[in-house]
């Protein structure tokens, strides 16, 4: 998806502005902890993404993608109007009265998007460069009460302006905003932006949700591999996929202490093209460590408690040599046994014990009998 990237940025972004304490390995795990319990206190979020590309004077590129715990519930472009639901219950959920006004707001927006690109560029020298002006909107509800709200602006790729719901203002992020704080902030305006995300982002989610389920939770799919390269360096792949929803926690263990040593690396948690989950860990040890006793272990609402896959360590065949010498020495008692059976034979029949018995003398003994 377009611009998916940039908002995964920008969600990095945004936490890393937000205060916090502690160790940056315990917060991590914390989080992840506290995604989890969210998921299984019926935590919901609905995000909404605008994508505009264009001019001072026009609009070359306009479109609006939805989603719902990461799974995409609408999309809208310029080129044709229309509020497409990926599913068909989920208009028939909304009403065709509602998704009709929705749509009528999005077509109202383009000329939104067009006065910001026209005040943004009112003082540069070229107005027929390409601008991209991308909205993040998104809401949140817990066990059916609504817990926040973001709003961010980009522009070009970079952090424009955002509104701090906690402080209730909006911060400018780039100078060119100073000049957008004075209507962003205004009585309008704030009430505008506040029944928007009531009834087009909190009362969606809410009438979606009581519908039916948007996806019915999947548990992950595991695999655990173990490689060794041939300068001793051991690694360890740890890989789960399908799950939904994406929130899960994949960490090393060994005999049931967490892992915290060796060169780690994720994927992150990446989609799939079914709407659901992957994501897959490595850990590289040291030469002296063979990677045994080592456990993946995953934490995801549909495994119900945290799961331990173990390393299978393939060992390989030290024996087979051992299996080749066992070969070569029957080989050698059995042509022993035959030459000492015709050496026998030759001595009773007359030939002397001193004359050589050569290998045709064999042959031809053998094809007598």
């Amino acid at each position: 998806m377009p611009g998916n990237h940039l908002w995964k940025g920008m969600a990095s972004q945004r936490r890393r502005r937000r205060k916090r304490r502690g160790s940056f390995s315990s917060l991590l795990l914390i989080l992840g902890v506290l995604s989890l319990i969210g998921i299984q206190a019926d935590n919901h979020k609905h995000v909404i993404q605008f994508t505009t590309v264009g001019t001072g004077s026009s609009l070359l590129d306009h479109f609006v993608v939805d989603f719902l715990d990461d799974v995409q519930v609408f999309s809208y472009n310029k080129y044709n109007q229309q509020l497409l639901a990926k599913q068909a219950w989920i208009s028939q959920a909304l009403g065709a009265k509602f998704i009709a006004k929705t749509r009528q707001k999005l077509v109202e927006h383009e000329k939104s998007f067009l006065w910001f690109l026209k005040k943004l560029m009112q003082n540069e020298t070229k107005h027929d460069v390409n601008r991209t002006v991308q909205i993040f909107v998104l809401c949140e509800i817990e066990r059916n009460s609504h817990i926040g709200n973001e709003i961010q602006i980009a522009v070009d790729g970079q952090d424009f302006c955002l509104l701090d719901e906690e402080m209730g203002n909006w911060i400018a992020l780039m100078p060119e905003a100073q000049s957008f704080k004075p209507i962003l902030t205004s009585t309008l305006w704030t009430t505008q932006r506040e029944h928007y995300m009531q009834e087009y982002c909190i009362n969606t989610m809410k009438k979606i949700l009581q519908h039916s389920s948007i996806k019915k939770n999947v548990p992950p799919e595991v695999t655990v591999s173990h490689y060794e390269s041939m300068d001793g360096i051991t690694t360890l792949s740890c890989s789960a996929t399908g799950f939904y929803p994406s929130s899960i926690l994949l960490h090393w263990q060994k005999r049931e202490e967490i892992i915290v040593a060796g060169k780690e690396s994720s994927s992150g948690i990446l989609p799939n093209a079914d709407s659901t989950f992957y994501q897959r860990i490595t850990i590289e040890l040291p030469p002296e460590d063979t990677g045994t006793d080592y456990d993946c272990v995953v934490d995801h609402i549909e495994l119900g408690t945290p799961k331990a896959y173990p390393v299978r360590v393939k060992y390989p065949k030290k024996r087979s040599w051992m299996v080749t010498l066992a070969i070569l020495g029957v080989v050698i008692l059995v042509l022993s046994c035959v030459a000492s059976f015709i050496m026998w034979k030759k001595m009773k029949t007359g030939y002397s014990i001193h004359e050589c018995v050569t290998l045709e003398d064999i042959q031809l003994d053998l094809q007598g009998h």
